[in-house]
């Protein structure tokens, strides 16, 4: 009797519960792999035929906005287009990789049942019949395709989705917009798209950018107001208005058609609007407004040449008293415009023209960026467990263009899978804002207080895979720069426009005793 309960009920209830999901998952319909192969054929026609669209398009001078919303909805398209072939890939690839990973899996679960066997405790199993490819087929019948892990339907589905909407895409512009797109002049000199250069392309900003530059090229009236021409861009902290604006004020035609170009930081304005010996100033104060209207009565920006002037994180301005300085008559030259970027989107009003809004790029597009630099050449699908981590860290991101330059750098320098877990743990749990400085003060053995962090005129002496290495060779990286104050660390170099590094400067803590410190160059 024993015997029978024990043995013979348990391999009778497995062998019938799998001969039901085996007959449930026949039961149900799956695409073929002919099916497979034939949407992936026509998903790579569609791309390479929407690629050689947008590059055409960004390759010209286009100011019509309507046609600009079309390259932007195309452009949109393509990244998902390529970004579900790419995800379809790499799935593939990890699945054809986790073998090792199973059969450890099935060796512990060996071990598990003589244990238990052992103690007189029977454990309930399927039979060996019904297998793990089995089991993750059925979860993924049951809870979507994504809940096991992106199978082989849910890629085909993937796919089938995506060439359904990249082909309406072009049934509805392709004609069109190609007729329309080559009425405009061609660029003379375009920037080389790689990742020695990405700084000097407009990644996912094409369109915004030339609104911007069409703004900056309209010949305003002369002569009556308002006096003042004024473009603002909203967007929030970090989305990159600032680097919207430097390639817009990097294109030829801007430097082209403006004497002067000049910059301003809230600093700089407030100094300006404020009282002699004033130090202090209080966010949306009267200082602000002063300090623009003292700017712009400058000599230096009055004659007949026009100039531009671009005001960094603009403040919240009194609107009467901007309209009446609107309204009056000021030295600058014909032709001159004003640049806002800001966060506030009430400051919009102020401007003369329709606000550029910067919204956060969509996952799709931000991980070709995230890619370019934490990959470089390499091709995510000869490393499919690291590639698997770069997804993830991709995902966890805030889809910022720094946080893809400054950790996809350090990525690419450690390429191994346990440090690139490291850095996705730290991410996930890091509450400081930016989120790349505050995965650096997790992952750095930095003996000191943060200082500050931004951009500096001058090269640091040090990188982060200097303290890194220090780290690693069982010295304190704590004091990098000999100095006993402290020192800086070079997070990445920026070319466009103006040549600057960004960086981060440690304190040293008075608290503890220095290390002399010992870092390899």
């Amino acid at each position: 009797m024993d015997f029978t309960r024990e043995v013979v009920v348990p391999a009778a209830l497995s062998e019938i519960l799998g001969r039901i999901f085996a007959f449930l998952f026949d039961s149900f319909p799956r695409p073929s792999p002919g099916d497979r192969e034939l949407h992936r054929r026509r998903l790579e026609r569609l791309l390479g035929n929407i690629g050689s669209m947008v590059e055409e398009a960004e390759g010209r001078h286009i100011t019509n906005q309507q046609l600009l919303s079309h390259l932007q909805v195309l452009t949109a398209g393509m990244y998902r287009g390529r970004f579900a072939l790419e995800v379809t890939d790499l799935d593939d690839s990890s699945r054809n990789t986790v073998g090792d990973d199973d059969d450890n899996v099935d060796s512990d679960d060996t071990t598990t049942d003589a244990a238990a066997s052992n103690a007189g405790k029977r454990s309930f199993a399927l039979c060996p019949s019904f297998d793990r490819a089995k089991r993750s087929r059925v979860t993924s019948l049951i809870l979507g395709a994504g809940a096991s892990g992106s199978g082989g339907d849910g890629g085909t589905e993937r796919l089938a989705a995506v060439v359904e909407e990249l082909e309406g895409l072009t049934r509805d512009y392709m004609r069109e917009f190609i007729l329309l797109v080559q009425g405009y002049p061609r660029k003379v000199h375009r920037p080389v798209r790689t990742t020695l250069y990405m700084d000097r392309c407009v990644f996912g900003r094409h369109v915004e950018k030339e609104r911007v530059v069409d703004f900056l090229l309209q010949r305003a009236p002369s002569g009556r107001a308002p006096y003042l021409s004024v473009l603002a861009l909203v967007g929030a902290k970090k989305v990159g208005k600032t680097t919207l604006v430097k390639h817009a004020c990097d294109d030829e035609r801007v430097r082209g058609h403006f004497a002067r170009i000049e910059w301003f930081e809230t600093p700089d304005v407030v100094r300006a609007g404020g009282l002699p010996g004033q130090y202090m100033w209080e966010s949306g104060g009267p200082e602000y407004l002063a300090g623009v209207r003292r700017i712009l009565a400058e000599p230096r920006f009055a004659g007949p040449s026009p100039s531009l002037l671009v005001f960094e994180d603009a403040w919240p301005m009194d609107e009467a008293a901007w309209a009446a300085l609107a309204s009056s008559p000021t030295p600058l030259g014909d032709g001159s415009k004003l640049l806002l970027t800001c966060r506030d989107a009430d400051l919009a009003r102020l401007g003369t023209a329709d606000p550029v809004v910067l919204h956060t790029l969509q996952q799709e597009e931000y991980w070709y960026y995230f890619k370019a630099f934490a990959f470089g050449g390499a091709d995510p699908r000869d490393h499919p467990r690291v590639a698997a981590v770069a997804r993830e860290i991709s995902k966890h991101l805030e889809r910022t263009f720094l946080d893809a330059r400054v950790l996809g750098t350090l990525l690419r320098a450690n390429f191994d899978a346990r440090f690139w877990r490291r850095v996705l743990a730290a991410i996930v749990s890091c509450e400081r804002r930016p989120m790349h400085v505050g995965v650096l003060l997790e992952l750095l053995p930095v003996r000191g207080r943060l200082q500050s962090y931004g951009y500096c005129r001058s090269p640091p002496k040090f990188t982060v895979q200097d303290v890194l290495s220090a780290g690693a060779s069982g010295h304190d990286g704590g004091s990098g720069s000999g100095s006993e104050e402290g020192f800086t660390v070079h997070l990445c170099r920026e070319t466009l426009y103006m040549d600057h590094w960004y960086s981060i400067t440690f304190k040293n803590d008075d608290r503890a005793p220095t290390p002399t410190p010992v870092v390899t160059t």
